[in-house]
Order: structure tokens, then sequence, then C-alpha cells
């Protein structure tokens, strides 16, 4: 768990994970030189639970770096990634320990439901566009079409994977990586042939809030994605090299965006007016205004929806009766504007995601 300036949400992030069911668990917070109160609150729990160790870094060194101080102390055989103000179901590290086990998987994931921003209100989660029932399993080509702009396919290198120590080896996050370093390492990981089982239990509530990094682009984050990019090895998989291609145009389309960007605020105007000949750069702007407007009506209420079905959490790795996304969405959505979507015996995990996002 890297932390930096998380003193609002630490205590209960790893609450969550201390609160796990499977009992054999370290808990290690990498501290990037918090000028908040989140050294204090992680040694005072650490005092009262040797499972949790403390790194404090004396320097800011950004969240790639921290995470990689983490990962040298792990002493684990299974490494999972969990941000300082995410939360995480209590039974989530055995059922993604037993579902990798149960189908010889190296890497596995469950879903993400989105709570805490504007943009988050209107209920959503991670895998919702693939409507999931049962375990699947994600290649180097379906993980790198995430990345790509494709609109089918959900940004899957937002994922917080269970990932075994055999083929995580020395690998670390990119220090030159600011945003991405999860998908970057991820997919390098990838490439060295692990197999990755990607699950839809909607066991992972991923806060966005105004301090989030994740969603925040630049010019300098986004050439330095896609140097990571072109520096990684050639796919030898005619589908995996396609979608590679894929992706360097969609990260050149993003940097000539965050350049057109940079000069509309910085009013350079001699700059803006030959990037907005590009009828990309133009979608891109009308995009991003249609988005403002949605976390506006977002920020604005909804009506309630009432009640909704949620199926029962089959065992870990086995197929649920039906896709559990849109119940978790919109139980993450009536949470948000202190309403419930539960309907009379609600499954645990229902009950579990609808206190969480309040």
């Amino acid at each position: 768990m890297a932390n930096f300036r998380g003193a609002a949400y630490l205590r209960h992030a790893m609450q969550s994970v201390l609160d796990q069911t499977h009992d054999r668990i370290e808990l290690i917070i990498a501290d990037d030189a918090s000028d908040d109160d989140s050294v204090a609150i992680a040694r005072g729990m650490a005092r009262n639970d040797d499972r949790v160790r403390v790194l404090a870094s004396a320097q800011n060194q950004g969240p790639a770096a921290t995470r990689n101080r983490a990962l040298d102390a792990a002493s684990g055989d299974w490494i999972a990634i969990v941000d300082s103000d995410d939360l995480i179901h209590p039974q989530r590290i055995a059922r993604l320990l037993a579902a990798a086990q149960g189908h010889g998987a190296d890497l596995v994931a469950d879903d993400l439901v989105h709570f805490g921003a504007p943009e988050a209100q209107g209920g959503r989660t991670l895998l919702q566009p693939l409507a999931m029932t049962t375990p699947q399993i994600i290649d180097t080509a379906l993980f790198l079409r995430a990345n790509s702009g494709d609109p089918r396919v959900p940004g899957l290198g937002y994922l917080k994977p269970l990932i075994s120590r055999r083929v995580l080896g020395s690998r670390r996050y990119d220090g030159r990586l600011q945003i991405g370093e999860d998908y970057d390492l991820i997919l390098r990981i990838l490439l060295g042939g692990a197999r990755y089982l990607l699950l839809p239990d909607p066991l992972y509530a991923y806060r966005r809030h105004a301090s989030s990094i994740s969603h925040r682009l630049s010019v300098d984050r986004m050439a330095a994605m896609l140097a990571a990019h072109r520096a990684l090895p050639r796919m030898e998989e005619p589908a995996a090299r396609q979608a590679a291609a894929a992706v360097d145009r969609h990260l050149r389309r993003a940097l000539r965006y965050e350049r057109l960007v940079s000069d509309i605020k910085g009013r350079n105007l001699t700059r803006v007016a030959p990037r907005m000949v590009d009828p990309a750069m133009l979608g891109r702007l009308f995009a991003s205004l249609q988005d403002r407007r949605r976390r506006g009506a977002a920020q604005a209420g909804r009506p309630a929806a009432g009640p909704v079905a949620c199926p029962a959490m089959p065992q870990a790795g086995a197929a649920w009766p039906s896709a559990p996304a849109n119940p978790a969405a919109a139980i993450a959505a009536e949470a948000s504007q202190g309403r419930t979507a539960l309907p009379t015996g609600a499954p645990e995990w229902a009950r579990w995601l609808d206190a969480a996002v309040r």
C-alpha cells in the first residue's frame, strides 16, 4: 500500500486489509514523504498489529518508486496492491488466491466499483461493459487493446491483481511513469508468459476524489507512457503486434491532445490554431466538454432507482448466476445519494458494498 497525503482515508483502507479472512497477511505501508498525519496513523496501527510494516521515506519519489520499496520488502508468495484510499471486501484475498490456484493462474483480479467523485455517482464498475458472469483469461492482445482507446474494452490496466512472486521476479514499476505504471508492469509480466485470470467479483471499492492522480494527464506523463510502450520487447503473436500498434497510435494522439490542452491553457495561439485543424483533436475537446456536463449532472443528483436484484456470490472462481456489475454499480450510485438499492435479504457482498461506499 503506497501512500502520499492519504491520512483522510488511510486508516479505513488499512483496516479493510487487516480484516481479511485469509490469515497469512503482511501489510506494508510505503509512505512517500507525506506532510500530513499518514505516518503517525500507520505507525499507530502497526503498534497494535504486528502484521503491519511502515516504510517512511524522507524524500518524495513518486508512486512507482514508492511501490517498488514495498515490493522489495515483501516476503509473501503472492503480492496484492491496494491503494491507500480504497477498500476491499473481507474475503477478497482468500477468493483471489483460491481462484488463482483453482485455474492455474499467475495473476488474478476482480472488478473495481467506482465511488466518491461526482462522475462515480451515476454508478459504474470497471468491468461493467463486459457483463461478465464467468472467469475469463486475459491474454496479451486483449490487455493491450484495453489501452488502445478501443471503446469495447474497459481499461484493464486499472485493475488491482493478486500477483505470484514467481512471475513478478525482479520486475518493478517503471520509475519514469507517474501514470499508467500499473498497466506497464502487468503488461511486462504478461509478455513473460504469465497467465492472467479475471473474475466478475465486485469486491474492490475504488475511490475517486479531488486528490486522485490516476486520471490526471499531462504532456510529460503522456510522453513517458509512449516512451515506455516503445521500449517493450517485440510482440511475437500477430494479434499482440496489431494491438501494440493500436496502442502506439492511441498514445500519440493522446500526446498531441495534451499538447493542445497545454497550449490552450498557456494561451499560445500560434500553436493552438494548427493543432485544431486535426479532427481527432476537435473530437477529444468535444468529448471533454461532454464529460464535464455529465459530471455536473451526476453531482446534481438523480431520482431513486429502488431495490435491485443482487445475485448470490458463488464459490471462488466459479460462475455467477447473473452478472454482478450492474447491481454493484446501482448500489454505489444510490449510496452516493444517501439511499440504498438493497432489496430485502440482499447477499452479504451487496451489504458490504453498500456500507463501504457511503
